[in-house]
């Protein structure tokens, strides 16, 4: 079995309209300058398609998360008092910090953008098939 390459979705997926997801200008800004880095990155790299772009708008969302959880953090610190009992406990902005990271990193390994699956993830190259002794003992009989 011979596995082909099928022409097509090959391009740059549309930049969402961020006003839909954000109010916040800054989110607003930030969406929309990590959109150009992703599509930049993989479209230099040859590793961008048009069917990529719903995992980049995710990537772009959970990024949006994690500078917005960190904000609120750096502004309220990793513990703050309990509303109504003043009791010391961690600030909820750590938790979705935290998972908003975990959901970067995951989008990141799958897009290939990650330092580790750098390497990994590369153009598709089509490669000339070479001829060896074994495709004539395994050729199919005429019958």
């Amino acid at each position: 079995m011979t596995l082909k390459a099928i022409p097509g979705g090959e391009g740059t997926p549309p930049a969402p309209d961020w006003s839909q997801t954000f109010v916040d200008e800054m989110d607003l800004a930030f969406a929309r300058d990590e959109w150009a880095a992703v599509i930049s990155e993989m479209s230099g790299r040859g590793i961008l398609s048009v069917a990529n772009g719903h995992a980049i708008k995710r990537l772009v969302e959970f990024r949006v998360v994690y500078e917005r959880a960190a904000r609120q953090l750096a502004e309220q610190g990793p513990i703050i008092k309990a509303a109504t009992t003043g009791v010391p406990q961690i600030n909820p902005y750590w938790t979705v910090m935290k998972q908003a990271d975990e959901a970067v990193r995951t989008a990141e390994a799958e897009l290939g953008l990650s330092p580790v699956r750098r390497s990994k993830a590369t153009k598709v190259e089509k490669k000339t098939r070479v001829a060896r002794a074994a495709d004539a003992f395994l050729k199919p009989l005429a019958g």
